[in-house]
């Protein structure tokens, strides 16, 4: 919300609902590159689509790499993440690479109230805006220490196939 009454008015009527609020830390842009390659797919352009397909893993790993970094930064320590990603076309075709890396970097798949047996999940957060981001980053916002720079950006080819003008 754009301001704490609104955010906190909103919080209240999903919970009555008996709705939850995932805490996103590995937050990233995987539904452009899933709009991209899916405007691909039905333009026919199969090279286009094997193009973002293959930027695809590097990117989240990259971004994953990032919210390491930052959730070190935060904490002293990498917490339990929160990974956010949909149910698309692209992540039915590369899913199976995209777990294998996160695999391969330690990570297991655990249920959301596992994860949030982390005790940074309890770190305050008065962050307020329009846009969704980071848990880190509104952990950061809100005081708790610094905002990385340099955080991975979308590439401007899948940007562009996406029909999308930034991030």
């Amino acid at each position: 919300g754009t301001s704490l009454e609104t955010r906190r008015s909103l919080e209240e009527f999903l919970s009555a609902r008996g709705y939850r609020i995932a805490p996103v830390t590995f937050d990233n842009s995987e539904w452009i590159f899933a709009r991209a390659y899916s405007n691909a797919l039905e333009k026919g352009g199969t090279a286009l689509a094997r193009k973002v397909a293959g930027a695809y893993v590097p990117y989240m790993e990259a971004k994953i790499d990032y919210f390491e970094r930052q959730s070190v930064a935060l904490f002293g320590r990498e917490i339990r993440q929160i990974l956010l990603i949909h149910a698309n076309q692209l992540n039915a075709d590369e899913f199976g690479n995209l777990a294998r890396r996160l695999r391969s970097r330690g990570y297991s798949f655990i249920t959301l109230e596992r994860a949030l047996e982390d005790p940074a999940y309890r770190t305050p957060d008065s962050f307020t805006g329009r846009g969704g981001i980071s848990w880190l980053h509104r952990w950061a916002l809100s005081g708790k220490g610094p905002v990385l720079p340099d955080e991975p950006t979308c590439p401007r080819l899948v940007l562009d196939a996406a029909g999308v003008k930034d991030e």
